[in-house]
């Protein structure tokens, strides 16, 4: 009997769980022909980038080959970029006019940088989204560094060391934490004409408090340790637009800073909103008890599933599923799950998922958490922190990696060398500006 054909969209958290639980048996290997697409040859941990971002994880100790996973589990992966989808006649085109028919689809392609429609945002600032972006910001800060040094003025030191992060959700608060912490502890005491003052991080955040996913009481906690660590908040105060070094604000104030980092919000991809299916407001699919895409009348369309950050899955309470990395996990697992009782003939039960929590880092040995509804926060939070990323890397070699990267992180400081030189992470015109001309 000819083998249905499994097209997985993406090697996210949700698309690498769906390829895992296949692989791993042995019934559903021999039901499924399946392909896993992504536009990468490598799967990324990110709720770690901010620690690889200041040199407190190794850059390549967060990610996972996506070919080592594919022969391992006996499926297979094409290192490919979907860009168009057509439901009627099960197709997906892939780059190069590469036309892939599946039996059974799987939406996963996780999202994208939200920029709201902010005037020159997305011209004028830099994401924080990838592992690129994390290992540009770590050689960018410290080159800024190496330049202000040298600076003549203290209004020109002042003007290279100035950072504004646009978002004060969970990246934003840990860019600017883990950001502070290698500034002030790695690298302003190597540097002896600089000193404190020379420094400025900012984070913009548009709602009444930061987190807003967090307990109250923990975003209160995290707004006094940032304070106190020397970062400036401007709560309530929305970006109104974006011009080169400088936010304006909605209420006619403006922030300038020589760097500006993007970490206001996800949507999907524009291959997942122009899908003819039922969207919500955020662009995510609407998608039944089964995680399967439902077209704009609301019935399910067979054999389209949908996970991860692209899928809006209500839960008990009539909210929907929060687009969180654990959340990813649960629906690729599920789906996973659901494929191989397929194979071996078994009933499939509806999706169901109540998050375990969350974890926040704030720098060196400090985090806030909730567990299972316990709060935590400070050092033992920390701890709980590193172990649980531990616990869901992938791969016996990489938890070992990251595991000996914390050791080293809890004796000594960031590495603060430099492997970018300065035209691979400024433009002409930074140079120049950087230069005082």
């Amino acid at each position: 009997m000819r083998k249905k054909r499994l097209l997985i969209l993406g090697g996210g958290f949700a698309g690498l769980d769906i390829a895992r639980s296949i692989g791993k048996s042995r019934a559903a290997r021999d039901y499924w022909d399946t392909l896993l697409i992504d536009k990468e040859n490598f799967f990324q941990f990110n709720p770690l980038l901010p620690a690889v971002a200041v040199g407190a994880v190794e850059t390549r100790h967060i990610v996972y080959p996506l070919r080592d996973m594919a022969r391992h589990r006996q499926i297979r992966f094409i290192k490919n970029k979907a860009t168009h989808i057509d439901l009627t006649r099960r197709e997906a085109l892939l780059h190069n006019n590469l036309v892939m028919s599946y039996d059974t689809l799987v939406i996963a392609v996780g999202s994208v940088t939200n920029y709201y429609n902010v005037p020159g945002a997305q011209e004028h600032t830099r994401p924080f989204k990838t592992i690129v972006d994390a290992m540009y910001l770590r050689a960018r800060v410290v080159e800024l560094f190496e330049m202000a040094e040298q600076a003549e003025t203290a209004e020109h030191r002042a003007k290279l060391l100035s950072f504004v992060i646009v978002g004060g959700g969970v990246t934003g608060v840990e860019v600017a934490a883990e950001l502070m912490d290698m500034a002030r502890d790695t690298l302003l005491p190597k540097y002896p004409h600089l000193d404190r003052k020379d420094l400025s991080v900012t984070i913009i955040e548009g709602g009444d408090r930061i987190i807003p996913a967090a307990r109250p009481e923990h975003s209160a906690y995290v707004y006094r340790f940032l304070v106190r660590r020397g970062v400036r908040m401007l709560i309530g105060r929305p970006a109104a637009r974006v011009e080169p070094k400088c936010v304006h604000l909605a209420d006619g104030s403006k922030v300038e800073g020589f760097t500006i980092i993007w970490t206001a919000g996800v949507r999907p991809p524009d291959l997942v909103t122009g899908l003819p299916v039922l969207h919500i407001k955020d662009g995510r699919v609407r998608v039944d008890d089964y995680l399967r895409a439902l077209d704009p009348e609301g019935k399910p369309i067979e054999e389209v599933f949908v996970a991860g950050d692209c899928a809006a899955s209500l839960r008990p309470d009539g909210a929907y599923q929060p687009a969180l990395s654990q959340t990813g996990v649960a629906m690729g697992t599920y789906i996973g799950g659901s494929l191989v009782k397929r194979a071996k003939g078994k009933p499939v039960t509806p999706f169901r998922f109540k998050p375990a929590g969350y974890i926040i880092s704030l720098g060196k040995h400090s985090s806030v958490l909730e567990l299972f509804g316990v709060p935590l926060s400070g050092k033992l939070a920390w701890l709980l922190w590193a172990a649980a990323y531990l616990i869901k890397m992938v791969g016996f070699r990489k938890q070992l990696e990251v595991g000996i990267d914390h050791l080293t992180h809890m004796i000594f400081e960031h590495d603060s060398s430099q492997i970018l030189n300065r035209r691979q992470i400024l433009s002409d015109e930074e140079l120049n500006l950087s230069l005082g001309r």
